[in-house]
């Protein structure tokens, strides 16, 4: 029994060693076509015709060999990407494999053959566009900060229940443990809900997250909200964005009836910058201001 044990770890550390030697061996090629083709650029106006033409062929060559790499490499993502596809849809699980891949390629573009083996190299990259793969399918309301830390989270939450699981840690003894700040540690265990403009409200079920909105006064940020029809503003407009636009948005110009928040106020709830945020309302608003959107309203207008 212990002799195949070390058979199996043999076989496994020449394997890994093969691995490595191919990685090494498409880097060593990798890396000798982009000094060619870096010196060609050098030349700028003054490259002839043999060295334009010498210049397609290296680049079709640098190509075929980080095609290579990355063939030599899914292996990597695909093992990743199982912790998360167990419960998820074919759709879903083809979207964090295709993030992996995006991973792999700017792993390979920032890749150091001198700073050791790209595998190691390779993780973060993957992790990383993964890791925003699942929040947007699954955790839209969760910063990918946060969501990182989520696991941990709650995992330590867990812990802390114990086999009592009606006992609720609190988030400064969850934070305690983690090593997370109080904030990061509640939205992680209670994130913020972002509501369907046609979702239902109250126990009838006959009232919508639309029909509660109310007609403010425009503010300077944009001027379209102050032509739009509440009926236009929430078949039209509010229906164009994500669920965390439109929380953005609705809390920004208090749509809800509820006074309008800053930017700095949601960034806390959501766990993102004042920045991140107003980069949000941007993106909704300039949806809201798709021409075929307004074009739409003002047909609303005309019925």
């Amino acid at each position: 029994m212990l002799g195949q044990l070390k058979e199996e770890r043999t076989e496994r550390g020449n394997s890994s060693d093969q691995f490595n030697d191919v990685n090494s061996a498409l880097f060593e090629r990798r890396q000798a076509l982009l000094q060619r083709i870096a010196e060609l650029e050098s030349l700028g106006e003054d490259i002839d015709t043999v060295g334009a033409q010498e210049m397609k062929r290296l680049r079709r060559q640098l190509n075929e060999v980080t095609t290579e790499v990355v063939s030599a490499n899914l292996g990597l993502v695909r093992s990743y990407c199982r912790r998360f596809t167990s419960n998820s849809s074919r759709d879903d699980s083809a979207d964090f494999e295709a993030a992996g891949v995006l991973g792999l390629m700017r792993a390979i573009d920032s890749f150091d053959p001198s700073q050791g083996r790209f595998g190691h190299w390779a993780f973060k990259p993957i992790q990383r566009e993964v890791l925003r793969a699942v929040r947007g399918a699954d955790h839209q309301n969760v910063s990918l900060g946060d969501f990182e830390r989520r696991p941990h989270i709650l995992r330590a939450y867990r812990q802390l229940q114990g086999d009592d699981m009606e006992h609720q840690p609190s988030f400064h003894e969850v934070a305690t443990v983690v090593g997370a700040t109080v904030d990061q540690v509640r939205r992680v265990i209670a994130p913020p809900r972002f509501e369907s403009v046609h979702n239902p409200v109250g126990d009838s079920g006959d009232v919508t997250l639309g029909d509660t909105i109310e007609c403010q006064s425009p503010g300077p940020e944009s001027t379209v909200m102050a032509s739009m029809t509440l009926s236009a503003l929430k078949t039209y407009g509010l229906a164009a964005l994500d669920p965390r636009e439109l929380f953005v948005i609705v809390r920004r110009f208090g749509l809800d009836g509820e006074p309008e928040d800053k930017l700095a106020d949601i960034g806390n709830v959501l766990g993102l910058s004042r920045e991140a945020i107003r980069q949000i309302e941007a993106k909704a608003i300039a949806k809201i201001q798709h021409p075929l959107v307004l074009r739409r309203i003002q047909r609303h207008g005309r019925d």
